[in-house]
């Protein structure tokens, strides 16, 4: 923190870039309590850097956690064990609530805590959560993504994705197309060129589109975005043909990888089972290509899973503005943001939220006081088990699955 601030308490440099952030992010309220209390004021004494979200998702407030707020069935503002990446554009905003087989729409950003979704794909209603398989529903829902038009969900329990053509606005828009089965209504899983074995991601990033293929250990990467059903990816990475899926830990190869990020020419994807995040410079353009840097592991070939500003434990979502880096470290209850894209393995997290932010030692979930025991209730600065992270028009959306909630943050 500048010194000018609040002498007593000095801070680094990048704690006064995301205030100055949260300055530009018009958030001041935040900013004077995040100054009292590191200044001594407020009652708190202790030295805690920890970010506060601004926003609640899920839960009527920061301090619930439990599934559908408690209520055994859901509605239009409850979350059960939501999971990856939230989509939105900055108009209309997409949850992948898994548990509840279903996905939330929001016809525009939501501005209260525990708002209401306006409308529910892959159920009949906002109290239905049973899991289906049918052009209408979906089975255990594991992330969302809008990009060129497209809206694209992982609808991993039907071993599937789910592809529209234009933004639905309603439950009664229903996907176009239909990737990794041959046809709405079946939902077998394979190891092939056009099957799936529970997907947990699918983004479009130029005109192509990017689906992680978890239970096969893969990346599949389609040259185009699909205009009819079951057709065929054009590479694949992580194993060195479409009909293997052997897990393993080199610069070709994948364990169980969970979320993809491209910009079209980029490609990052977290190797949740090698606790680390892989990252290709330039988009692949053939099978089995080598990673070129490694987040979380100081070369290929490692998996150890550790809590440091290096290292990382089952890191799931993963997200860029085109300049930072952003990892939901789910075993370690933490995002780790990268100031930059990786020139080398195992580069250094500038800022974590959801642990203190000048040890990055802390790993407990909402442990809001830092003192290693899990407190009874989470709280504006605490996560437990997050799955998802995504930046947009200055906000950072974390889905904190085992608090059933997606916090916003100032980017």
């Amino acid at each position: 923190m500048p010194m000018g601030l609040c002498a007593a308490a000095p801070r680094r440099s990048h704690l006064a870039a995301s205030l100055r952030r949260m300055i530009r992010t018009a958030f001041m309220p935040l900013f004077a309590a995040a100054l009292l209390s590191a200044c001594g004021g407020g009652g708190d004494d202790d030295d805690f850097d920890l970010v506060s979200a601004y926003q609640v998702l899920g839960q009527s407030g920061f301090s619930g956690a439990s599934a559908n707020q408690g209520n055994g069935n859901a509605d239009a503002g409850t979350l059960a064990q939501p999971l990856g990446n939230i989509a939105t554009n900055g108009s209309v905003l997409f949850v992948a609530d898994s548990s509840n087989n279903r996905v939330l729409g929001f016809n525009a950003v939501p501005t209260t805590n525990g708002a209401s979704a306006d409308f529910v794909l892959g159920q009949d209603d906002f109290t239905s959560s049973v899991g289906g398989i049918a052009r209408n529903k979906l089975a255990l829902p594991a992330s969302v993504f809008l990009g060129n038009g497209y809206l694209v969900v992982a609808d991993a329990g039907n071993n599937r994705v789910l592809i529209w053509n234009s933004i639905p606005a309603s439950a009664t828009d229903l996907p176009d197309v239909v990737i990794g089965q041959s046809d709405f209504t079946t939902k077998t899983s394979g190891t092939s060129e056009t099957a799936l074995a529970y997907p947990t991601s699918a983004i479009v990033a130029g005109n192509s589109l990017i689906v992680v293929d978890q239970n096969n250990n893969r990346v599949l990467v389609w040259d185009e975005v699909p205009s009819s059903s079951g057709e065929p990816a054009k590479l694949v990475l992580g194993q060195s043909d479409f009909t293997t899926k052997t897990a393993d830990d080199e610069a070709d190869e994948m364990n169980r990888p969970a979320t993809a990020w491209s910009d079209g020419v980029r490609l990052l994807v977290s190797d949740s089972g090698n606790n680390r995040v892989l990252y290709w410079s330039l988009l692949p353009q053939s099978s089995g290509e080598e990673a070129d840097y490694v987040i979380g592991q100081s070369d290929f070939g490692r998996s150890t899973s550790g809590t440091s500003a290096s290292a990382l434990r089952t890191p799931y979502g993963v997200t860029s503005d085109g300049t930072s880096v952003w990892i939901a470290d789910s075993g370690n209850n933490r995002v780790l943001e990268f100031g930059s894209f990786p020139i080398a393995n195992q580069t250094s997290a500038n800022s974590v939220i959801g642990q203190d932010e000048d040890s990055f030692t802390s790993s407990t979930a909402n442990d809001d006081d830092q003192d290693g025991d899990v407190d009874d209730e989470p709280s504006s600065r605490t996560l437990s088990g997050a799955t998802g992270v995504y930046a947009n028009n200055g906000t950072l959306y974390v889905t904190d699955r085992s608090n059933n909630r997606v916090l916003f943050f100032p980017q």
